[in-house]
């Protein structure tokens, strides 16, 4: 195309925007459909849609490319068959096929709680919030741009294991172990498990429940901490005779507080570690990988065609120094600078997203993205 890229960046937002003032406010929780006093069904979607313009992507490899996508269309879905048993069965449509997201059985046995299926193993922060809780920024890492253990497993982080989850002390402290699939076939001839761990304390609220996610927009006072760590034998490498043990650590810290004059600032950051004996695979890169990131909610909303909101300018930057390469052209230090500006329509539930991000590697390539977040 011939248009310059800010106008194609003016023509696509505004094409975005006008689908998203037709819509109405959605709602914050899916329909339930209640059996008995202990008994019901309940379901929801979830909807991420972007339009992003990438230097030198285009055919020609001098033009930005133009690129809308669906980058996420979810179906959730939970049945409570039992007071102290749930079942959730949870979807994607990737590529034009829908797969399994979740598919796990959940029992509290009072003291803890045992999860067996397809499931998110114990890990990071960022792995638990998802595409649709991360605060502030749209994108999640690439596995190119830092090692989150959400870029391993089975699809979305997730694979098939079996974990219990507990926590004390009110819901500050929690706790969670898991043995998962992990590597299978290829280096991993033994058919070993991936050991999984994560132990979180927050200093002020709690934040009750296994799935996390990077903002409370203000609900809370928030100084948390958490570590995870992964491990598996023979779980890195290309070949039975090429392999080695793979041992990842992370750490990650989220700090959220309002302001007297209402407005939200979250600070938030992790730091990870992976080794695996000098191997490498299509997966993980030996090295560590850091991120950080700073958001401020203004206070008060701000009505635009009708929808009210609220803004929120943010900026993250991830660093990651590999020491092995992962393929020919990739080796040594990247990182990623971005920035943008949210409009809050309803917390996770109505969001719309734009920004910019560069990212230097072996060349330098800028993005710029606009992005809609929907769920029910």
């Amino acid at each position: 195309m011939n248009l310059s890229v800010t106008k194609r960046f003016a023509y696509g937002s505004a094409a975005i925007f006008l689908f998203l003032v037709s819509l109405p406010v959605l709602a914050a929780a899916g329909a339930k459909i209640k059996i008995d006093d202990t008994k019901f069904f309940q379901i929801g979607m979830g909807y991420r849609g972007s339009l992003t313009l990438t230097e030198d992507a285009a055919t020609s490899g001098t033009d930005y490319s133009f690129n809308p996508a669906t980058e996420n269309i979810r179906l959730y879905t939970v049945a409570q068959v039992h007071k102290n048993i749930q079942v959730e069965y949870n979807t994607e449509l990737n590529a034009d096929v829908v797969t399994v997201l979740d598919a796990v059985a959940k029992l509290d046995l009072g003291v803890f709680d045992l999860w067996i299926g397809r499931q998110l193993p114990p890990s990071d922060r960022l792995n638990m919030d998802g595409p649709f809780y991360l605060n502030a920024a749209w994108g999640y890492p690439a596995a190119a741009q830092l090692q989150s253990f959400g870029n391993q497993g089975q699809f979305g982080g997730r694979d098939d294991g079996i974990a219990i989850h507990g926590d004390a002390n009110g819901g500050k402290l929690e706790w969670a172990y898991g043995v998962f699939e992990g590597l299978e076939g290829g280096a991993d001839q033994e058919d070993n498990v991936r050991h999984t761990a994560s132990l979180t304390y927050a200093f002020d609220d709690a934040e009750p429940g296994f799935y996390a996610g990077s903002t409370y927009f203000g609900a809370k006072k928030i100084t948390t901490l958490n570590f995870a760590m992964h491990h598996e034998e023979d779980g890195v490498g290309s070949s039975a005779t090429d392999k080695g043990d793979f041992t990842g650590y992370s750490v990650d810290a989220l700090i959220e507080r309002t302001l007297g004059n209402g407005a939200v600032v979250d600070l938030e950051g992790a730091y990870y570690d992976w080794d695996t004996d000098d191997k490498f695979d299509n997966t993980i890169t030996q090295g560590d990988s850091f991120f950080v990131l700073a958001s401020y909610l203004m206070p008060g909303k701000t009505s635009i065609a009708g929808i009210q909101g609220q803004f929120q300018p943010y900026t993250r930057y991830v660093g990651y120094n590999r020491d092995m390469k992962n393929d020919t052209a990739k080796t040594g230090y990247t990182d990623v600078v971005e920035a943008g500006v949210n409009y809050v329509i309803d917390g996770f539930n109505a969001k719309v997203t734009a920004l910019w991000q560069q990212t230097e590697d072996v060349t330098t390539v800028d993005r710029y993205v606009l992005g809609m977040q929907f769920q029910l």
